[in-house]
């Protein structure tokens, strides 16, 4: 099995946690910026990483991913137990892909501050706010999403929050989750899980080079 991953990712990262949790031996196929390897644009048109690729089967997307590996019932299972904890772990991964994501992904390219696009920012900070306050509104401060152990809700949060936690000094706000104290005792927690702190040291790496490189 083989995933094509980018470590600043935090698509990659998702699956990467959940890859950590599970245990399972999985070679990680590294794609920087421009040194995209020939044969990803043959295992799938849309050419975006991460990618799992299995014997015969392709898997893009990395919600897709997680979801496969979870039906594979590999290593430590990732989804709680019962039809409203699965529809919780859901409703929270959802949150994070479509109201926390698409904004912070549109402030990503803001970062540096000449040329930035002022309107642009505080539209999509207070789009990114609201979405953080509904994770605030689903959770309840423990050290796991929900069900008392890593999910599949967590491999999609950690990334994201890392990078929440992130963004705010690079657009004036030094500790963007201190107006969120659920979501800043969940985040706090889950750094105690091995394979979560091991993401985000993965992905903190991964930043220092890129704003190093920007330098």
């Amino acid at each position: 099995m083989k995933l094509y991953n980018a470590q600043l990712s935090p698509f990659a990262a998702r699956c990467r946690l959940a890859i950590y949790t599970k245990g399972i031996d999985v070679e990680m196929i590294d794609v920087g910026p421009g040194d995209v390897p020939p044969e990803l644009d043959t295992l799938t048109p849309m050419h975006k990483v991460p990618l799992l690729v299995h014997g015969d089967v392709v898997v893009p997307e990395s919600e897709t991913i997680c979801e496969y590996l979870e039906d594979l019932k590999l290593g430590t299972p990732l989804r709680p137990e019962g039809a409203a904890a699965i529809a919780r772990m859901r409703l929270l991964a959802r949150i994070g892909d479509l109201y926390i994501m698409e904004p912070m992904g549109n402030l990503f390219a803001q970062i540096n501050p000449q040329g930035r696009d002022q309107a642009l920012v505080d539209r999509e900070m207070i789009e990114l706010v609201k979405g953080i306050g509904w994770l605030e509104y689903y959770l309840d401060g423990s050290p796991f999403a929900v069900g008392g152990r890593l999910s599949l809700a967590d491999c999609a949060l950690v990334p994201m929050l890392f990078f929440f936690d992130q963004i705010g000094p690079m657009f004036g706000e030094a500790a963007p989750l201190k107006h969120f104290p659920a979501v800043a005792e969940y985040y706090k927690g889950i750094q105690r899980h091995s394979a979560a702190a091991k993401v985000i040291a993965e992905l903190d790496a991964a930043l220092r080079r890129m704003m190093g490189n920007k330098a």
